[in-house]
């Protein structure tokens, strides 16, 4: 049996050079993932070995896991075989496991997660993704539940961050309904969507998040995109922060949620900064044949060059302009694709070439 170390909400947080290090760094970093290893076998992951543009932020070891912190309720424990397991407190609760290293702009945050509820039931736990630090009171971010304080202060990435909800539980009863991939709240989904896996199964989930653009990739597929709008109440929560309190940096991590069935496993996380340029990728049909449809937003605050790449062909667009798009939809010649992935190529803040793939499904057009 795998033996346990953990954290949890009794875990303070250091003020000295760590915390100077934080206010000295400003945006940052996405993520890649390796391959699902068994859960039985010690971590294998090298973080000298992210040389494409991944920074390895949790990979298995004790001393990757004591760079992370902990706020609220519960906690996580980390096993031998190199996951962290959460686990809820005496009383319930939730809180969050946090990355206080850097804080990210535009990046991609890549992980694996794996359901290990008891029994026959499902989990439930969350991506947190740009809040404020959780070592003390925030201004304008409260610790309450739509108005009412819980004294948590893992309700600060709630208020002003967005969650990614994990959770494979049935439809309908007392389960909640927002399911894996929802951006908590603002765009939720159900099964239908989510991709479900039986309980046990690996999963890889990606968070892409480009200006105020949200994109959740499970398993090789978009299951959700988002557009974080200003000035959104909180379905149900009314008296909570609205979505202008959502800003463009912020702090990454992951939820131990409230119940005694939330037990989550994750592993292999990391992150990678991305170019200020959106991409949605979808097949479209037209006369029976399929197109690769791309479009490529510029967020960002100066016109950048940009290459699009497909199966079916490419393209380049040069001095697109802030908030100006670049599109094209490449004739397959078929009448049907299967899966796969757009390219899009941008210069990065060195000069040298940045690549971004974006899944598309399959599609029949005949």
């Amino acid at each position: 049996m795998s033996t346990a170390r953990s954290v949890t909400s009794r875990r303070t947080s250091p003020r000295g050079a760590r915390h100077a290090a934080r206010l000295a760094v400003g945006t940052a970093v996405v993520v890649a993932l390796a391959l699902a290893t068994p859960a039985s076998a010690a971590p294998d992951v090298d973080p000298q070995a992210a040389d494409d543009g991944y920074e390895v932020i949790f990979d298995g070891t004790q001393e990757s896991f004591d760079a992370w912190e902990y706020a609220g309720d519960g906690g996580f424990d980390l096993l031998d075989d190199g996951t962290i397991r959460s686990r809820v407190g005496e009383d319930g609760g939730f809180g969050t496991l946090w990355y206080p290293v850097l804080q990210y702009g535009d990046f991609s945050l890549t992980l694996e997660f794996r359901d290990d509820a008891p029994g026959d039931l499902r989990g439930n736990s969350g991506v947190q993704v740009r809040f404020p630090a959780l070592d003390g009171p925030v201004e304008g971010c409260p610790t309450t539940f739509n108005g009412s304080e819980t004294g948590n202060l893992s309700w600060i990435a709630v208020n002003c961050g967005h969650e990614i909800q994990v959770n494979d539980s049935p439809e309908g009863g007392s389960n909640d309904p927002r399911k894996t991939g929802s951006v908590y709240g603002f765009a939720d989904i159900g099964l239908d969507r989510a991709m479900p896996t039986p309980k046990g199964t690996w999963n890889e989930l990606e968070v892409r998040v480009v200006g105020q653009h949200y994109t959740v990739i499970r398993n090789g597929v978009v299951i959700n995109e988002y557009e974080n709008l200003p000035g959104v109440p909180f379905p149900g929560r009314p008296l909570d922060p609205d979505s202008s309190s959502r800003g463009l940096v912020g702090y990454v991590g992951v939820q131990a949620h409230g119940s005694a069935p939330d037990v989550v496993s994750y592993r292999d996380i990391r992150v990678r900064e991305l170019p200020p340029v959106t991409t949605q990728a979808s097949v479209r049909c037209l006369a029976g044949t399929a197109y690769v449809a791309v479009r490529a937003q510029n967020v960002g605050d100066d016109a950048v060059d940009l290459t699009l790449a497909t199966p079916a062909g490419q393209r380049e667009f040069t001095d697109v302009a802030p908030q100006r798009s670049a599109y094209q939809a490449f004739n397959t010649r078929a009448a049907s694709v299967p899966a796969g992935s757009v390219s899009l190529t941008v210069a990065g803040d060195d000069g040298g070439p940045v690549v971004v793939e974006t899944p598309f499904a399959a599609a029949d057009c005949g």
